[in-house]
């Protein structure tokens, strides 16, 4: 059955859920369905989208970014109903929190069924770019968010997670079960991987040492500073040991980096530790590694961790969030304790002590990710959930 979709997204910067929706939207042309994206702001989203020749449209109304609050809602709100009425989708897919409550506003009013995807736990915003050096936001950001998760989704026909645990935080927010169901990210094989050396070549890495990476935007949430010092507990007894962290700001805000950084000096690691600009999974990063590491406070089903597996990575993740669905314990990861330092080193030891676990893994990860975390997977189970939706 061939649809007319619209994805709606809002935010200016790239990450995994518009990576997410972008991938989602390619394949389901592939398969037949007429997609368009409404962007509410230009930035790198819809400039991805116009390189991959992803249909889309951006908010023609400069109230969006408007600083009056009740003149950027109803310009938002009015976008929506333009692009709906202009490319009349069968059905509307939502992918961030703005654009969940700009759907729950307009949507019923038109009417057009919609969908509303959940990437990350309303936790994770206890740990965003905003709260770094100021933790007294993060009651007022977790209440916001949980309680907006609840609400911006009220009308929505279907809710998706995109791992148990985010189903989980939502059910706890009063969300009834019955409305959510568990869709996990899936992505494409990559067209091409370099081989190690040609790898750490290419981005001027040893070609002897043991490297550990991991990958994200800079922000509390993502770790980087457990995994720093996860690392300086070992690296005395792992001279060879390198630690590479890739990521960029989010919107201009390099707060997070800095104080990385002055961790990384102040901790006396800094010749053993390497940080990168943004990078794209496929150009070498991963492929250099021999281990990679997520060491979040929170997640919902990371794409780089994803990617990992499918260049045959063994990981070590966090307890938090899907990363366990994607990455079992013992069979295609090793697991750490959430936010506990001494114990993301102790399993770090054994990773590093361990080749023949780390070739197991390894093994056994690319398999995971090739049997099942694919995009063809993903965009079938999300056609099902459509189908329903249609038919009910």
């Amino acid at each position: 059955m061939s649809l007319r979709l619209l994805h709606v997204l809002s935010s200016p910067h790239m990450g995994g859920a518009e990576r997410v929706c972008l991938d989602l939207a390619k394949s389901q042309i592939a398969s037949g369905h007429e997609v368009c994206i409404l962007f509410m702001f230009t930035g790198a989203g819809s400039r991805h989208a116009e390189q991959e020749g992803i249909p889309f449209t951006v908010a023609a109304s400069a109230d969006v970014t408007s600083s009056c609050r009740s003149r950027r809602w109803k310009a938002v709100a009015r976008e929506l109903e333009r692009a709906a009425g202009q490319l009349r989708p069968q059905l509307v897919h939502s992918h961030v929190p703005l654009t969940h409550l700009v759907c729950n506003r307009v949507l019923p009013r038109i009417p057009i069924p919609w969908i509303a995807t959940i990437h990350g736990s309303w936790r994770q915003f206890a740990y965003a770019p905003q709260t770094f050096g100021r933790p007294y936001l993060r009651p007022l950001l977790l209440a916001r968010h949980a309680f907006g998760d609840l609400i911006a989704t009220r009308s929505a026909a279907r809710i998706v997670a995109v791992a148990d645990s985010v189903k989980r935080d939502l059910q706890s927010m009063g969300v009834r079960p019955r409305r959510i169901v568990t869709i996990h990210n899936g992505l494409e094989p990559p067209a091409s991987v370099l081989s190690q050396s040609e790898a750490r070549a290419r981005l001027g890495l040893p070609a002897d040492a043991i490297l550990i990476g991991s990958m994200g935007y800079h922000a509390p949430v993502k770790g980087f500073d457990l995994l720093s010092r996860a690392f300086a507990r070992v690296m005395p007894r792992h001279p060879h040991a390198r630690l590479l962290i890739a990521g960029g700001d989010v919107l201009g805000n390099d707060r997070p980096r800095r104080g990385l950084e002055r961790l990384i000096a102040r901790l006396g690691i800094g010749g053993q530790v390497q940080l990168f600009a943004a990078q794209d999974p496929r150009a070498g990063f991963m492929s250099a590694l021999d281990l990679f590491v997520v060491a979040s406070r929170s997640e919902g089903m990371p794409l780089v961790l994803l990617e990992a597996m499918w260049h045959g990575k063994p990981s070590l993740v966090t307890s938090a969030g899907g990363c366990i669905e994607a990455a079992r314990p013992g069979r295609e990861s090793l697991v750490f304790q959430s936010r506990n330092i001494a114990d993301l080193a102790a399993n770090l030891e054994i990773l590093l002590n361990d080749k023949a676990l780390r070739e197991s893994l390894g093994k056994a990860a690319w398999a995971r990710a090739s049997g099942y975390l694919t995009l063809s997977r993903c965009a079938h189970e999300y056609d099902g959930q459509y189908a329903e939706v249609l038919l009910s």
